[in-house]
C-alpha cells in the first residue's frame, strides 16, 4: 500500500478485534451448516423485520422533532451566551443518540434472534453479526462522540450569520445529522433482513 493510502476497510476492522474474537469468528465459520432453511420460519421472520424496522423508524424519526426549539426569536434571549443557548440542543441531541442505540441495539438483537431460528446457517450469521457489532462498539462510540461538536460549530456558523433566526437552521442540521447516524446503525439490520428474506435454493 502507498504511503498516505487510506487504510482499507478489512484491515480497519480487524485491528478491533482481539485475538479471542478472531478465534471465536474462525470456529464458527468453519462450523459447517446443518440444518436447512425453514421457508416458513424465513417467511414469517422476513414479514415481522420488515414490519417492525418501518415502526422503528417511523417512531425515530418522529422523536428527532422538537418543535419548541425549532421555534424562531425576535430577540437575543436577553443577552444569554449562545453557550448556554445551546444546552437544550445539544441535550436533546445526546438524548436521541442514546435511544437510537438502545432501539437499534435491542432490535438487531431480536433479528439476530429470528435469524438462528430460520437455519443453521443463519444463525451462523448471527453469531458473526453479534461479534462485529460487539467488536465495533467502542470505535463507533468515538465517532458519534464528535457529532456533538460538529453541531456546536454549526450553531455558532448560523448565529454569526443571524443571532435571530439561527435555531430553525440549527434544528434542521441537527435532525440531518441524527438520520444520517441512524441510518448508519441501521445498516446491518438491513444486511441481516436481507439475508433473512433471500431465498436460497437446496
Amino acid at each position: 500500500m502507498a504511503p498516505g493510502s487510506p487504510t482499507p476497510a478489512a484491515a480497519r476492522l480487524g485491528a478491533w478485534f482481539g485475538w479471542a474474537d478472531a478465534i471465536e469468528i474462525s470456529q464458527v465459520l468453519a462450523t459447517p451448516p446443518g440444518r436447512a432453511a425453514s421457508e416458513a420460519a424465513r417467511t414469517e421472520s422476513t414479514y415481522w423485520a420488515s414490519t417492525e424496522l418501518e415502526r422503528l423508524q417511523a417512531e425515530l424519526a418522529s422523536s428527532f422533532n422538537h418543535t419548541e426549539l425549532a421555534c424562531e426569536s425576535e430577540s437575543i434571549s436577553d443577552g444569554a451566551s449562545l453557550t448556554e443557548l445551546l444546552v437544550p440542543y445539544l441535550q436533546h441531541f445526546t438524548q436521541q443518540q442514546r435511544v437510537i442505540e438502545s432501539r437499534t441495539s435491542a432490535f438487531r438483537m431480536r433479528l439476530r434472534a429470528s435469524l438462528a431460528r430460520a437455519s443453521d446457517e443463519l444463525a451462523r450469521l448471527a453469531q458473526l453479526d453479534d461479534y462485529i457489532e460487539r467488536a465495533m462498539a467502542s470505535p463507533q462510540l468515538r465517532a458519534m462522540a464528535g457529532l456533538s461538536a460538529l453541531l456546536e460549530t454549526r450553531a455558532r456558523k448560523h448565529y454569526a450569520v443571524d443571532p435571530l433566526r439561527w435555531r430553525a437552521r440549527l434544528c434542521s442540521d441537527l435532525q440531518r445529522l441524527l438520520r444520517a447516524e441512524l441510518d448508519q446503525k441501521l445498516q446491518p439490520v438491513l444486511g441481516l433482513i436481507e439475508a433473512l428474506s433471500t431465498h436460497i435454493p437446496p
